[in-house]
């Protein structure tokens, strides 16, 4: 995840491995989850694309739509364990803006959880401008600021960081769906979808993840944001094409 801080990297090689092992953002493999959205539209694509992911932090996606890719890389600027690489035909431990040029362009860029993080995100829209071909799509997951939890937050008078989330304390940006939209916009690319994702309600309540619970509370986070996206939605997945369509 660009911008976000890297692991610890102790000197010894037991607490080194422990560092590299542990991600700040675990792979959340819910229904209705931005890598749940993610991983079924880039297998719905037809197969035999170049893909790139920036920020591919333990390169869970990557390896889930492998199949697709006729290519696969990766950018992550935080040490990941060996494994984290498994089924990449290239990855860059670097930021964004200093991986440098790639030898082919690519069909398909994803940028999951990572424009929040930068002080200029559009530095980074305007790099893929030369890394994707001409129609190529960019898949954008952000979170929601107007989300229900922090509009009751900011109703109380509070504006909390914490360690993960909305107001995670790496975000140097924060968006609503229109914000978002603009930003990709006035970056050279054209929406062409945009779906909520459902709350994440298992992770801060342990007891919503178990029977009889952990269905009717999933069904009911994914229902609130189908129905109302700008207030329910937890982040937005963008689709997004760059330049001509293809």
């Amino acid at each position: 995840m660009i911008g976000a801080p890297p692991s610890v990297v102790h000197s010894e090689g037991s607490a080194t491995l422990a560092a590299l092992t542990e991600e700040h953002y675990p792979w959340k493999d819910i229904p209705g989850s931005s890598h749940d959205i993610l991983r079924r539209r880039i297998l719905d694509l037809p197969a035999g694309r170049r893909l790139l992911e920036i920020g591919a932090a333990g390169g869970h996606l990557g390896r889930a739509v492998r199949e697709r890719c006729a290519r696969l890389a990766g950018i992550e600027p935080a040490p990941v364990a060996p494994d984290a690489r498994r089924g990449y035909d290239e990855w860059r431990t670097a930021g964004a803006l200093e991986a440098g040029d790639w030898s082919e362009q690519f069909d398909v860029a994803v940028c999951a959880d990572v424009l929040e993080h930068l002080p200029e995100p559009s530095r980074l829209l305007a790099r893929l401008h030369d890394w994707l071909v001409p129609g190529g799509l960019l898949f954008v997951s952000i979170p929601n600021v107007a989300n229900v939890t922090t509009r009751l937050a900011l109703g109380a008078g509070r504006f909390d960081y914490t360690e993960r989330g909305i107001l995670d304390r790496t975000h140097l940006r924060f968006y609503t769906r229109r914000t978002a939209r603009a930003l990709l916009e006035e970056s050279g690319f054209q929406v062409r979808h945009v779906e909520a994702t459902a709350m994440p309600i298992e992770l801060a309540v342990p007891l919503a993840r178990r029977p009889p619970f952990r269905g009717g509370v999933r069904a009911a986070a994914l229902a609130a944001a189908r129905v109302w996206p700008t207030m329910f939605g937890y982040q937005f997945v963008f689709e997004a094409v760059y330049g001509a369509a293809r």
